[in-house]
């Protein structure tokens, strides 16, 4: 597939890819799982087969999460799986580390969904899309917008509402989500947070209190308004 973008070493990209004809592809906690796994497994040179090093040494969710799985061609700084789609923020560290991440991420997953719930045929809505990122500004709003979106799964209205007081519960579902990042930038210790590589992005959280300040920033009205609208709105699923 021709892309707008070519994959630059050292540059930041956002990947995104939702289900074909917007089909939910994480039905069960097992499957948010695997692809979790497949996150941390596939940033890697080395090849591999999560059923083989689960049946061979018995490795339980948190111990395939810190394996040694050699030198990383990208590094992740935020990642958020939703029930039809996911949003990745990657650095690119070796030529072709994109490409060679996200086809055994998606090769990995799509055989693992089909067998499991005995289907047929593409899982993902085409190729995964890409977007460059050009400037700090973008860069930085995109921590924000990937850890929120996992918001519209139980408040679907909660954007419209951003003008008000958000409610506590908002914050409450975010800290409780496990299939983001944002636990780990809350300060949760978990195995999580070994898929990421904090150091390969800039230092724009000095801790879990700036983290959430960042957060409480984002939420509010009108100074995140102007963000999410404008620098964002292409990169909506």
């Amino acid at each position: 597939m021709f892309r707008k973008d070519l994959f630059i070493t050292g540059e930041y990209y956002h990947i995104y890819n939702r289900g074909i004809d917007k089909r939910i592809i994480f039905k069960l906690q097992r499957d948010y799982e695997r692809f979790i796994m497949l996150l941390y497994l596939a940033n890697s040179q080395e090849s591999f087969r999560l059923d083989d090093i689960q049946n061979k040494s018995e490795k339980t969710f948190e111990k395939i999460l810190i394996l040694e799985k050699g030198t990383p061609i990208v590094s992740v700084g935020a990642w958020g799986l939703m029930t039809n789609h996911f949003h990745l923020l990657i650095k690119q560290e070796i030529e072709g580390g994109i490409t060679k991440f996200m086809r055994k991420l998606g090769t990995g997953y799509s055989m693992f969904f089909n067998i499991k719930y005995q289907r047929k045929g593409a899982l993902f809505g085409g190729p995964f899309k890409s977007r460059y990122i050009a400037r700090d500004l973008h860069l930085k709003h995109l921590f924000g917008y990937i850890h929120l979106n996992p918001l519209d799964i139980k408040f679907s209205s909660w954007e419209k509402s951003i003008n008000k007081k958000h409610p506590n519960e908002w914050k409450d579902f975010l800290e409780n989500y496990r299939y983001s990042s944002y636990q780990d930038y809350s300060g949760i210790k978990r195995a999580e947070g070994n898929i990421l590589n904090k150091t390969a992005f800039p230092e724009y959280f000095n801790d879990k209190n700036s983290f959430q300040d960042f957060i409480d920033d984002y939420l509010s009205f009108p100074q995140g308004q102007s963000l999410r609208e404008g620098s964002l709105r292409e990169d909506k699923v």
